[in-house]
């Protein structure tokens, strides 16, 4: 079976800079970097197209390639939201009246119609998703449902309303309350810390009907944050009413450490033989608080009919074919916090960032380095089997508005099968790679090593490389 790794190998990602700091001026590192966030996920027709912030959107049909494609709206920004219903795709954006259509999830996609209240006036939804029921439409979002009487600070929850199903885009009820920020619920409040409990973001919603149960996903405390989660609410009594807390699970997801961290804003999607799963944001945040990437995991139900997922993962699983209930091949990261043997490093970018578990840090050769070079041993006694590894990469120097621009990096990864490390076969060769990866996740051969190294041997023009992680994966000699 295939395996995939979060967070997930997303080809061709664009310059965050243009987006984020329209909203954002709080950057004072500057410069240009690459995001995705937000996904809106569908499976169709044995392919998943996802739809990110950021103007873009891909399909896949194993989890593991994901193709850019264009859907024809180059301004769709943030949260883009897409239900099938009748036949047709409808499809909004992040503060967007244009409620767009298609026969097709691929597009091309047009203006149905300006989204509207039941008194004409114009609706603009933060963060929507829709619900197809049957012959019935519903639209959620979130807003400001109240003030904060204390620092006057907005607090923030969802509202949902019924659409006409013959013009799609006319609300036909008045929008109502389904939930609203908790304060005394600790993983709302907004903060890193979660010590904001004046301020809750409940954003990021996502509607599914599984079972005859109504299961609203949100979000809080802030995408900038590791503690960024998500929470469900549900509904037995129907899709606008009734809703309360998941007891057991609640976040839903929740990881403040590691790779795959804030685990946030996403989707619920299906998959082959029933199975579900959830899509969703990991913070960078290095260069701009908004720098973000994208992972996935499986679902479950419980005998409560509550939804969890068993882990968040930043190590293989099996794709989603739904042959069984555990992906886990229990591959290990062999390289984390081990020591690296860097060829040459730059002022304060050592080898060692390479492999420490942390986004905000990485390794960069220094610029005379011609073939830099990254050996990591496991131990002078210990040999592992490797099958796989994940590079993530920082285009330093990247400048979109210049005319610097981001690409594919060229390089080999090599292994040494004796303890003296003389001996470097080669375990996987990229050196003519044309795929612009910012996350490059790769199965390989399965060799016995006692240490790895990459070589790399081109990158874009103007990018000095950054190697933020470097992970081979596999398992003990046993």
């Amino acid at each position: 079976m295939k395996t995939y790794c979060n967070p997930l190998a997303i080809p061709d990602l664009v310059s965050g800079r243009a987006l984020d700091q329209q909203s954002d001026n709080d950057n004072p590192l500057g410069g240009d970097y690459r995001s995705i966030a937000d996904p809106s996920v569908v499976y169709h027709e044995g392919k998943w197209i996802l739809y990110p912030s950021y103007s873009v959107a891909y399909q896949s049909s194993d989890f593991v390639t994901w193709e850019k494609i264009d859907i024809g709206i180059p301004h769709l920004r943030y949260s883009p939201a897409v239900v099938q219903f009748r036949g047709k795709w409808y499809l909004n954006g992040h503060g967007m009246s244009e409620l767009y259509v298609s026969d097709s999830p691929t597009g091309p996609f047009e203006v149905a119609g300006h989204l509207t209240k039941p008194n004409g006036k114009p609706l603009r939804p933060a963060d929507a998703c829709f619900l197809a029921d049957n012959d019935r439409l519903f639209i959620y979002y979130c807003n400001a449902v109240a003030k904060n009487e204390k620092d006057k600070s907005a607090i923030y929850g969802t509202l949902g309303a019924e659409l006409c199903p013959d013009k799609p885009w006319q609300l036909i009820s008045e929008p109502v309350e389904i939930n609203r920020f908790e304060p005394e619920v600790s993983w709302q409040c907004h903060g890193a810390r979660n010590q904001n409990a004046n301020l809750g973001w409940i954003e990021g919603q996502w509607a599914k009907k599984i079972n005859g149960r109504y299961y609203l996903l949100y979000s809080g405390c802030g995408t900038e944050y590791p503690t960024y989660a998500n929470g469900i609410c549900y509904s037995d009594e129907g899709p606008l009413s009734g809703f309360k807390k998941q007891k057991k699970h609640d976040p839903f997801s929740l990881k403040t450490t590691g790779i795959v961290k804030g685990a946030g804003h996403g989707c619920l999607c299906d998959g082959p033989n029933n199975s579900l799963w959830l899509f969703y944001t990991n913070v960078l945040g290095y260069a701009h608080p908004f720098e973000r990437r994208i992972s996935m995991d499986r679902v479950y139900i419980d005998e409560n009919g509550e939804l969890y997922c068993k882990e968040l993962a930043e190590e293989p699983r099996y794709i989603p074919d739904g042959s069984c209930d555990d992906n886990d091949p229990h591959w290990l990261n062999l390289t984390l916090y081990q020591r690296p043997q860097a060829s040459s490093f730059a002022q304060g970018r050592e080898g060692i960032y390479a492999c420490d578990d942390s986004m905000l840090s990485w390794w960069q050769p220094r610029e005379d380095d011609r073939e830099p070079t990254l050996t990591v041993p496991f131990g002078s006694d210990t040999a592992y089997y490797v099958r796989a590894f994940r590079l993530m990469w920082r285009d330093v120097g990247m400048d979109c508005q210049n005319k610097i621009m981001p690409g594919a990096f060229g390089y080999k990864v090599e292994y040494s099968p004796d303890k003296e490390q003389k001996t470097w076969l080669c375990l996987y060769d990229a050196s003519k790679n044309t795929r612009d990866l910012p996350v490059d996740y790769r199965e390989t051969a399965k060799v016995k090593a006692y240490a790895v190294r990459i070589k790399i041997m081109s990158h874009p023009k103007g990018i000095t490389p950054g190697l933020r992680n470097f992970s081979c994966f596999g398992h003990y000699q046993l």
